[in-house]
C-alpha cells in the first residue's frame, strides 16, 4: 500500500481539523460529501456520509453505489481525480487541470497547490 494516510486526515469533517472530504455513495442513495473512517488500501476506504458507511472503491468518475471519488486542485484551479493515493503522493486522472497528465504521480498537500509541483486535496 505504500505510506498510509496520516490519521489526522481521517474522520468526521464536521469536527475540528483537516479531514479529507470526498464524494461517496455507500448505499443506493445519491452520492454525497463524506469522509474517510479508515484506509484499507491505496484504492479502498471505509467511508461515511449521511446515507451510511461502507468499504468503497476509489474511482475517477461520478461514484456509483460502493464507490468514492477524491478531488484535487492545481494552482490554477484545475481539477484532478485520485486513481490511487498514499501518504505523500497521488496518481491522478486529469479533469479540467492541465499542469499534470493522467497517470502522473504527484505530491499532494492540504495546504495550497504549487505550480507543476503539488496538488491541493479537499479538506473540511
Amino acid at each position: 500500500m505504500g505510506r498510509p494516510l496520516e490519521k489526522r486526515l481521517l474522520g468526521n469533517t464536521a469536527t475540528a481539523g483537516s479531514q479529507i472530504q470526498l464524494s461517496c455513495r455507500p448505499t443506493a442513495g445519491a452520492a454525497a460529501n463524506g469522509y474517510i473512517v479508515r484506509q484499507k488500501s491505496a484504492k479502498r476506504f471505509r467511508c461515511t456520509n449521511a446515507n451510511g458507511t461502507a468499504v468503497l472503491k476509489l474511482v475517477v468518475t461520478a461514484p456509483a453505489q460502493g464507490e468514492c471519488r477524491i478531488t484535487l486542485t492545481d494552482s490554477a484551479g484545475g481539477t484532478y481525480f485520485a486513481q490511487k493515493i498514499s501518504g505523500r503522493t497521488v496518481t491522478v486522472t486529469a479533469g479540467t487541470g492541465t499542469q499534470f497528465t493522467t497517470g502522473q504521480k504527484v505530491a499532494w498537500s492540504t495546504a495550497s497547490a504549487v505550480l507543476n509541483t503539488r496538488l491541493q486535496i479537499a479538506v473540511a
